[in-house]
């Protein structure tokens, strides 16, 4: 449900809407995510084949970036669930649902914006902290900063190039 309120679609959430409105909505969606979809008629054949091209092109992007063994057992096998299964059309919502979360997060795994996230959050946690014991009185916000989050990863790495690796970053 969170996808409709991105799309600012929270009304139409309505079980008596019908079906095709919640495919259009999808569709809508899933272009959104995919920019380049060939999506010539909105069909729900179209939408699947489109959603499952989609998840194996990420599974052998984020198998390629060495980077399958950041993701769960249970994603894992849904993955291979999904590929053994060989849908030609999704009928369910929820499946859906599944499917464009789970592009979501593989895309989330590859991403450099991602992985500077993961770096940065853990500097930014102890110097936020440092700072406010010393009295300033907003660095607690400092925390759920994001570009604060991001350039102190950079400034790690950066740091630990500039001393040959001395400065161990993740």
């Amino acid at each position: 449900m969170d996808y409709m309120h991105e799309l600012g679609l929270d009304g139409c959430w309505n079980p008596s809407c019908g079906s095709k409105v919640y495919i259009r909505i999808v569709v809508k969606y899933v272009k959104m995510l995919i920019p380049a979809s060939p999506l010539d008629k909105d069909s729900p054949r179209n939408l699947a084949l489109t959603l499952l091209d989609e998840l194996k092109n990420i599974v052998l992007r984020v198998k390629r970036a060495r980077k399958w063994f950041l993701v769960d057992p249970l994603t894992k096998a849904f993955i291979k669930a999904c590929m053994i299964m060989r849908m030609s059309r999704i009928k369910s919502m929820t499946l859906m649902k599944v499917i464009i979360k789970t592009i979501k997060m593989l895309r989330q795994i590859i991403s450099k914006e991602y992985e500077l996230f993961q770096i940065g959050i853990q500097e930014a946690w102890k110097l936020s902290e440092l700072a406010s014991s010393w009295g300033h009185k907003t660095a607690r916000e400092w925390r759920n900063n994001k570009s604060y989050i991001i350039t102190q990863a950079l400034t790690l790495r950066w740091l630990a190039r500039l001393f040959g690796g001395i400065i161990r970053v993740m």
